[in-house]
């Protein structure tokens, strides 16, 4: 597809329809359309307006470059978007995008949300065929979509340096002479919570050694449900529950712990995830270990056994100058891809003209 620019003086006006507001909507739709009015460009106008409630007013999409749904995946998702295509999108000329940062199509069984889409696979894949075009966060997302649309752009994950701040490397603050804090922040979604599911990014030799160093390190985990395998140790884990995403940021750096860990069962499903874990932990300013899996492949510690996850486990916590060279590496690794605002609002642009670039539009930056 041949490329051309929007000449000024010009407006890039986006509509976004989000469907979670507590996770990737937020971080991939929120948090950039905040940032698109700082984007300063001689004759052109950034704005970005989302809403959870579909507006049927068809005069209203005139003014805007495109229109996004974010993780729609039912019927109803479907009958929308259908309409929108249909009855508004036909007579205004404005596209319609479907914005995604999961595989919802092969989805693991024990994962608690694999009933739920897997009983509306058939609506989330024509919604896939229908749309004009698809954002997706990973290379390998993007693979196993284009089987349903050619016309599919990446769009990594950022996080907002605003709420985050610099991060303070861990290894730079004051020494600890209590026993290492570790942490593992994620949802439910990581580990069988339903009756008779078995399955987890937990394995069992990992869980073992948790359950049996509780003693030894401080475990803290943050997540929306207690895993069902650490409930009976509640007294001796720190177990906090999912915080307001807005609050995330100040909650995890003031939690003051020492590393990480991002354990991922080997799947299409975590293939296709992206690195956020990673840009979480280094914004927090600790190191991980990490899976060796497609998201952390940029790793420094990469473990392909819940052994060598456990003797990473072991280093870091006798090793300051490990967890060091450990972060320092790591912040290396996704440096360029960690805030939407650095260089410039870099990154924010390339947002900008990943959308356009579906229709064969680009601003010169």
């Amino acid at each position: 597809m041949s490329v051309s620019e929007i000449k000024p003086p010009a407006r890039i006006n986006i509509l976004s329809y989000v469907g979670d507001t507590q996770g990737c909507g937020t971080i991939r739709i929120i948090f950039p359309h905040l940032l698109l009015p700082h984007l300063r460009k001689d004759g052109y106008q950034f704005t970005g307006f989302y809403s959870a409630y579909f507006i049927t007013l068809k005069d209203y999409y005139r003014n805007f470059t495109f229109v996004q749904f974010q993780r729609a995946a039912t019927e109803a998702h479907r009958n929308l978007i259908y309409r929108f295509l249909s009855a508004i999108g036909n007579e205004t000329k404005t596209p319609l995008i479907y914005e995604i940062d999961d595989l919802l199509t092969d989805i693991p069984k024990w994962n608690i949300a694999h009933d739920y889409y897997m009983s509306n696979l058939k609506y989330t894949e024509e919604i896939l065929r229908m749309v004009n075009g698809i954002t997706v966060s990973t290379e390998p997302l993007k693979k196993v979509y284009s089987k349903y649309n050619k016309n599919i752009d990446v769009i990594p994950n950022h996080l907002p340096k605003f709420m985050w701040g610099d991060p303070k490397p861990k290894h730079l603050r004051e020494p600890r002479t209590k026993k290492p804090r570790i942490i593992w922040a994620g949802s439910e979604t990581h580990f069988a919570i339903q009756k008779g599911r078995e399955g987890s990014d937990f394995g069992e030799e990992l869980i073992k050694f948790i359950r049996g160093t509780v003693d030894k390190y401080q475990w803290v985990i943050i997540t929306g449900a207690p895993p069902p395998f650490l409930v009976d140790l509640r007294d001796k884990i720190e177990i906090h529950r999912w915080k307001n995403i807005f609050e995330y940021p100040s909650f995890i750096k003031g939690l003051d712990v020492d590393f990480g860990i991002a354990p991922l069962h080997q799947c299409l499903f975590n293939e296709c995830k992206s690195n956020i874990k990673m840009l979480e932990y280094v914004a927090t300013g600790i190191p991980a270990v990490y899976s060796k899996i497609e998201p952390y492949k940029n790793a420094h510690l990469q473990a392909t056994s819940d052994g060598e996850i456990i003797s990473y486990i072991e280093k870091l916590a006798e090793d300051v100058d490990l967890r060091k060279t450990a972060w320092e590496h790591d912040y290396q690794a996704v440096k360029d891809q960690l805030w939407w605002e650095d260089n410039n609002y870099k990154n924010l642009k390339q947002y900008v003209n990943a959308y356009l670039g579906l229709f064969g539009k680009t601003i010169p930056f």
